[in-house]
């Protein structure tokens, strides 16, 4: 396996590296474009650019984003208050699609760094139960086509149009395979509103991109009762939808520095190092007070010892998703790091009411640390 293939195999993202004749042909291409000393770092910079998925930007607080993203408002009975914090980090988009009778309407978008939540409005649907999951295999998100190839050629002007469309075609096969697109359908009985809610978890180092949404044969399942039976049906809507859009980043992300004991291990301590609350995800960094040899630490062990499993705000605690992960690298000298975080959260938070972090079943407090304020603010 050569270092162009595991360079983009190891990349952290969800799209899958080429097959061998197109990395190779891809590869001696860009190689030649590079100044040498720059070139591993350029190759992983302008491959991770197109890989990943970038979004949500400011708008100017409309008061709309509270009725669009009422399902994940901090109080979903006074959605407004979360207004100004979901505009913060929002988009309007406002397309609309018609297909058999089916109107979609994608109103916004919002994300903080870690996730995507686009809204739409659905007309011509049933639904009588106030949410359902929606079940999809020919659906996805990610950059558009123009985007992909424009960003690519920027990178590498010497790459033939053979390579950038050979490139292209890896990741729509890949789209066409995987799907990590989580669709819910809710309604709200008071104003018999239907709002489809599609997210997706997303790593992106790009402030713009323009992103396309593709709907189709979307599946659910409603119950009513009736008689005091209750029955279940099975609704499809066909489609496609497809919606191309431009977001702008925001960046709502308050982090925090520092060096705290966090457990002691035979043999070397962990330390946290600093900490980040976005408005859907907390995290924290780690690192290790030795350099080690691989096998002198239990990777399992730190995994436990750093796991993030809860917030507390305003003296409340606040356990947000029972979705973790963690990450750990050992460099040269032997030195060992990492990260840990969980989220999504199922409601806005706003980051700089955060007070405290649990790490590990320790409450890591936040007013020990550096506050650091974030790029845009």
């Amino acid at each position: 396996m050569n270092d162009w293939y595991e360079l983009i195999n190891g990349l952290e993202t969800e799209t899958p590296p080429l097959d061998d004749m197109t990395l190779a042909r891809v590869e001696k291409r860009v190689r030649a474009a590079l100044p040498r000393r720059r070139k591993r770092l350029a190759l992983f910079a302008a491959i991770a650019a197109v890989l990943v998925l970038s979004a949500c930007g400011y708008a100017v607080a409309t008061g709309q984003f509270s009725d669009w993203f009422r399902q994940v408002a901090e109080d979903p009975a006074e959605p407004e208050a979360s207004e100004e914090l979901l505009a913060s980090i929002g988009t309007v988009i406002g397309q609309s699609q018609t297909v058999d009778g089916v109107t979609m309407t994608l109103n916004g978008a919002i994300r903080d760094g870690n996730t995507l939540l686009l809204s739409l409005s659905v007309d011509g649907v049933p639904l009588s139960q106030w949410q359902a999951d929606v079940k999809t295999e020919r659906s996805w998100l990610r950059a558009s086509d123009a985007f992909i190839k424009s960003d690519l050629l920027e990178q590498h002007p010497d790459l033939t149009e053979e390579d950038v469309n050979a490139y292209l075609q890896s990741i729509k096969d890949f789209s066409g395979k995987w799907n990590f697109l989580s669709l819910t359908f809710f309604y709200d009985r008071d104003t018999d509103a239907c709002t489809l809610l599609a997210q997706r978890e997303v790593t992106s180092q790009k402030n713009q991109v323009e992103l396309t949404l593709h709907l189709e044969d979307l599946s659910y399942q409603v119950s009513t009762i009736s008689e005091g039976k209750r029955t279940t049906q099975d609704i499809s809507i066909s489609g496609p939808f497809e919606f191309t859009f431009t977001t702008q980043q925001k960046d709502a992300t308050v982090r925090y520095t520092g060096r705290t004991l966090l457990a002691q291990r035979d043999g070397y301590d962990i330390y946290v190092t600093g900490a980040e609350v976005s408005p859907f995800r907390a995290k924290i960094m780690y690192a290790l007070s030795v350099p080690l040899s691989e096998g002198q630490y239990d990777f399992e062990a730190i995994h436990y010892a750093t796991a993030v499993d809860r917030i507390r705000i305003n003296g409340e605690e606040y356990n947000p998703t029972t979705s973790r992960g963690s990450t750990l690298e050992q460099d040269e000298d032997g030195n060992v790091r990492g990260s840990a975080y969980t989220g999504s959260f199922d409601r806005i938070v706003d980051p700089a009411q955060v007070e405290a972090i649990r790490v590990g079943g320790v409450w890591l407090e936040l007013d020990t640390f550096t506050f650091t304020e974030t790029p845009n603010s």
